[in-house]
């Protein structure tokens, strides 16, 4: 096989990442947007020493997943990786790449139960982070195609809220019509690097954000005073000076335009402040069942004390807080615990300690301390959970571990280890926060078995 042959082959799997996978004598080649059981005429782009990459040239069975993608700029952007598979297709994928994962990285055999979806995975998410850019001298918004710094135009995003989108384009017009310029990464010349726009889907507050290279913007009091008028949800403006000239979108620097600097939501009944650099969950209508299935598979009581590691502001600490004696959250990020603690106070839960720490070395000198702990919680970055945390999880010995993941591999991974060491995997439910991306979040409990050691 070499670059630019052409093959004539039917799909038999996925990547990780919504690719499908044909294979010609036994080697994978991975081609972009073709689906399980769908046969096709195929052209070889790449040959690699393990696998080549195809792009589909003709289709000749179409799989019964195959969906119409609603956004017209779906193959050119790269944002979302699944809008040709429906909902269906959609979530038998996201359901076998747990169940596979589970099976080849974590060894072990649980039933994978299917994949929470989405009642409408449509315009979902409550952040949106556009880059700017000038083209043929007129200034564009959208999403940077895949693997470059082209950016894609769009004026309406269909997994960003609508009232974000229309926010954007109406910002990006008045920035032109005061002839202000985008910021040209290779010259270093122009301005605004992107436009940032938070919202609060229970509040309905919004929150834009300037991400500038310089510190001033033309005609910025009549900018603000005109989407203020127009946006009448719009509760604060934000300058974020960024002089970098690396791909770190946020700086240091801050200044308020309009409002208090922040907005406010409801998540399982508690209030969060988010400001510009806070971390919230992307999709809160999901995060709520998230949430929900993680505190049903803990079977809390109320006398449990419970460690929440990798806490962030807290929104799981707080949402468990009420079914237990005691919560300790954990977060090495100090920010994120200054927010929890605040979050704390604003909700008037008081049976809950935020720690600023290492959660590996939180539970080293919580074990010293022989402290008994009944659940821990754990929803770790994407590298997952530390040796040093899952040495001194072993050493605690909690008769639960609730173990959340955006990174199913290395949860699976974690889990090997901790089946290795009397922990039993008795519940995998994968949900679908990210409609239509490959992405996937997992829960997954582990009950000690206390006649192995």
């Amino acid at each position: 096989m070499k670059k630019n042959d052409y093959i004539v082959a039917t799909c038999v799997d996925y990547t990780h990442d919504g690719q499908g996978i044909v294979k010609v004598d036994g080697f994978p080649v991975f081609v972009k947007n073709m689906l399980f059981n769908e046969n096709a005429k195929i052209k070889i782009i790449k040959v690699l020493k393990n696998y080549a990459v195809g792009r589909m040239i003709e289709l000749y069975q179409e799989s019964v997943y195959r969906h119409e993608p609603k956004c017209p700029i779906f193959k050119q952007c790269g944002g979302c990786h699944l809008q040709h598979l429906s909902l269906e297709g959609q979530q038998v994928f996201k359901t076998k790449r747990v169940r596979d994962t589970m099976e080849r990285i974590g060894h072990c055999n649980v039933e994978v139960l299917p994949c929470i979806m989405m009642d409408d995975p449509w315009y979902y998410r409550n952040k949106v982070q556009v880059p700017v850019g000038m083209q043929a001298g007129k200034m564009v918004s959208g999403f940077y195609k895949q693997h470059s710094n082209d950016i894609v135009p769009m004026d309406i995003c269909y997994i960003q809220n609508e009232e974000s989108n229309h926010l954007v384009n109406r910002t990006r017009e008045l920035l032109e019509k005061f002839h202000e310029t985008a910021y040209d990464k290779v010259s270093h010349q122009g301005n605004i690097k992107h436009i940032l726009v938070k919202y609060g889907y229970t509040t309905h507050e919004m929150m834009l954000v300037f991400i500038t290279y310089k510190k001033k913007i033309k005609n910025i009091k009549t900018i603000v005073q005109t989407l203020v008028q127009e946006f009448p949800h719009l509760k604060t403006i934000v300058q974020n000076i960024n002089n970098r000239h690396d791909n770190v979108i946020l700086g240091d620097e801050i200044e308020i335009l309009y409002g208090p600097g922040y907005i406010e939501d409801i998540l399982l009944g508690n209030k969060y402040r988010i400001s510009t650099k806070s971390f919230y969950q992307i999709n809160p209508i999901q995060v709520e069942k998230l949430y929900q299935k993680a505190i049903e598979y803990a079977q809390l009581q109320q006398s449990d004390q419970v460690i929440d590691a990798y806490c962030g502001i807290g929104t799981i600490s707080l949402s468990l807080a009420k079914y237990v004696d005691h919560v300790y959250g954990v977060e090495i990020v100090e920010q994120a615990i200054i927010d929890a603690k605040a979050n704390a106070k604003r909700n008037d839960i008081k049976n809950v300690d935020f720690v600023c720490q290492d959660a590996g070395e939180f539970m080293v000198e919580f074990a010293k301390k022989n402290n008994h702990i009944d659940v821990v919680m754990v929803d770790p970055p994407r590298k997952g959970c530390s040796q040093v945390f899952l040495d001194q999880l072993l050493t605690l010995k909690p008769n639960r571990v609730v173990y959340i993941s955006c990174d199913v591999a290395t949860q699976a991974r974690d889990i090997a280890y901790l089946q290795e060491h009397g922990y039993l995997v008795d519940v995998c439910q994968p949900v679908d926060m990210f409609p239509h991306s490959h992405h996937i979040e997992n829960i997954v409990r582990l009950s000690y078995q206390k006649n192995i050691d």
